[in-house]
């Protein structure tokens, strides 16, 4: 139970403490058993009563985003219960969600310290980190989590393939730190040689550390895996570029093209390596032509950029709003995990239960062994008694004949004193066994009162037996009553986990589903900037060597080349513009959709988990305020 919150731990104990007290004193009714640390366990049992309450109304407040609400009671539980890790983790949750990092990164702190090998913790402090743009920070937490052991299959993917992906992507796009961001995209490859886009963005860092003949074998790999990879064609035309190898890269560019007509670098680079191979032959009239039409483009051109930064502005709204649906998303799932330790803690509770039975049936045993013996002691007790009242009657017809011996004795003794002088010694005689008889019948007057007392201190006894035998037969059908509660309470607790069991599956199956969807988002986001930063970048080197070539010519050529290619650059960004502002238009709608689509996921997977934790609440046998399943307006069931 390494998991399970400390105060339902101590509830748990004191409610089992209790028990076991009272079972003892049902069975020793003579001695009274007076617990010292009662107060104690009432004042640690309360305790745990309000911190499981707290944090109960912590899971509902982050479920409907009020977080603001979720740490004024984080910050009652952390008072309560300092040592509380899983308090100060959500806490760092709740302060992510509302930006605030610093303070996130605090709560953080708090949580590693209580538990240094809490792998969520420390990959959370990272992203907090990163959003700070302390990078370097944010790459050692990362590298602290890839050296913990992973328990569930959501922290194994963390330390697989999600932290070693994060770690190089920072190190290429943000601290250009190329070799180091190889040696991850190398980790990254022995657990999956056949993804492509890993071996796309080993090219990239490859590129930038001027290796180009090993940036262009990581883009046939990631061709080999994926033919119609376009970034990956697109990477393998620059670096022959560099190489100067300028019909394989304009083949290469083409290719890219096919694949992704939208790309606009693209399209502008294949144009310009085209046109440097061109000799310009146009005419002087033409060259006004051109520069009128360039004055015109120019104005379109201006037209087309402020349409294209407005699209821009929108497109970047989508992306935070995607960004705060992922991030929501993870939570769930860091909160799922937190109810998979609660179900493991009920599954170890229930055994403890099944122990506590068996001990149970063990103490019933060893009763039903004392009942016996009573029973016996019982019987034994009325044998004597039996056997005393015989002797009894015996006594009784001792004394009766005795008398009657006396009542001859005194005949005889009248028949005799008319023979006195004759016969004084036979009277001698007669007087001694008289004196014998009397001593006789004193002492058997002496053994039946000796009898009586004996018969009332078995009377006594048996009153006792009696009573012990009531209380043992009381004891009895109260533990058998136990039992068959116990019983009943195991049977309805199994019940009630297979049945989360089975939701369980449901929506692991759905997160998982729902990560890949969003790593996949966020890795072609990423890809995409960094290709579009570095095409930049080699769009401005070709249109340089261009210049340095065209001054090689004569003046005239010079200036009508020059004309020419501004006037194409100017049609070509013109159709450009149009193109990106088409692009851009599906792309919002296109995220827009994919929005709604985990916006639903997310309903989905709010409710699963409102779902669990009613259910835990029923299994634990602990009411709150609420006990309905939160539903959400974008569910799947709508």
């Amino acid at each position: 139970m390494n998991n399970l919150p400390f105060q339902v731990t101590v509830a748990l104990a004191a409610v089992m403490t209790a028990s076991i007290a009272s079972a003892n004193a049902q069975t020793l009714v003579n001695q009274p058993d007076i617990d010292p640390r009662s107060n104690l366990t009432e004042n640690l049992t309360a305790q745990a009563r309000t911190v499981e309450q707290l944090l109960q109304q912590v899971s509902e407040l982050q479920g409907i985003g009020k977080y603001r609400e979720a740490i004024a009671a984080l910050d009652q539980i952390v008072k309560l219960k300092p040592d509380s890790f899983l308090a100060w983790y959500w806490r760092g949750m709740a302060f992510s969600r509302l930006d605030q990092y610093e303070s996130a990164v605090t709560s953080y702190d708090e949580a590693i310290k209580i538990k240094s090998n809490y792998l969520l913790a420390w990959y959370e402090k990272g992203n907090a980190l990163y959003k700070l743009k302390r990078y370097d920070a944010a790459i050692a937490s990362w590298k602290q989590v890839l050296s913990l052991q992973a328990v569930s299959d959501y922290e194994q993917q963390l330390v697989k393939t999600v932290v070693p992906k994060q770690i190089a992507q920072v190190l290429t796009h943000n601290l250009q730190r190329y070799d180091e961001a190889i040696t991850f995209y190398d980790q990254l490859l022995k657990v999956d040689s056949r993804n492509a886009e890993v071996w796309s963005d080993r090219a990239t860092a490859l590129y930038q550390l001027r290796r180009y003949q090993e940036a262009i074998t990581s883009c046939d790999r990631a061709i080999e895996i994926d033919a119609r990879h376009a970034l990956a064609w697109k990477q393998r035309g620059l670096a022959l570029y560099r190489l100067e190898r300028y019909q394989d890269a304009i083949a290469s560019l083409e290719k890219s093209a096919s694949f992704n007509a939208d790309d606009i670098e693209v399209t502008a680079l294949v144009a310009a390596l085209k046109t440097d191979r061109e000799s310009s032959t146009e005419s002087s009239a033409e060259l006004r032509t051109s520069q009128q039409r360039l004055v015109a483009l120019q104005g379109d051109i201006r037209t087309a950029e402020e349409k294209l930064v407005t699209l821009r502005t929108e497109s970047q709204t989508v992306s935070v709003q995607l960004e705060t649906s992922r991030t929501e998303i993870r939570q769930s799932q860091q909160r799922l995990v937190a109810l998979r330790e609660e179900i493991k803690t009920v599954q170890a509770d229930l055994e403890s239960f099944k122990k506590e039975r068996q001990t149970l049936e063990a103490r019933l045993v060893s009763v039903r062994g004392e009942i016996e013996t009573s029973e016996k002691r019982l019987e034994a007790s009325q044998t004597q008694v039996r056997q005393s009242e015989q002797r009894l009657v015996a006594i009784r017809e001792d004394i009766k004949k005795a008398q009657v011996e006396v009542e001859a004795l005194k005949t005889e003794r009248q028949s005799l004193e008319a023979r006195l002088d004759a016969v004084r010694g036979e009277i001698k005689t007669s007087q001694e066994r008289l004196e014998a008889s009397r001593t006789e019948i004193r002492q058997s007057e002496q053994r039946v009162v000796a009898i009586r007392e004996d018969i009332k201190k078995r009377e006594v006894e048996i009153a006792s037996l009696n009573k012990e035998r009531q209380s043992l037969e009381q004891r009895l059908v109260s533990v058998r009553t136990e039992i068959e509660t116990s019983q009943e309470r195991l049977e309805t607790s199994q019940t009630q986990v297979r049945q989360s069991e089975q939701r369980l599956v449901v929506v692991r199956e759905d997160i998982k589903k729902a990560q890949v969807e969003v790593e996949a988002l966020k890795t072609e986001r990423q890809s995409l900037e960094a290709r579009l930063s570095a095409m930049r970048g080699e769009i401005e080197t070709s249109q340089e060597r261009l210049a340095t070539s065209r001054k090689e010519q004569q003046t005239l050529q010079q200036r009508l080349s020059s004309l020419q290619a501004e006037i194409r650059t100017s049609e070509q960004n013109v159709t450009a513009s149009q193109t990106q502002l088409r692009q851009l238009e599906a792309r919002k709608e296109t995220e827009a959709e994919e929005l709604q689509a985990i916006q639903v996921q997310y309903c989905g997977l709010q409710e699963d988990l409102s779902e669990m934790e009613v259910a835990i609440r029923q299994l634990r046998g602990v009411r709150q305020g609420s006990e309905t399943v939160q539903r959400c307006s974008l569910s799947r069931d709508d």
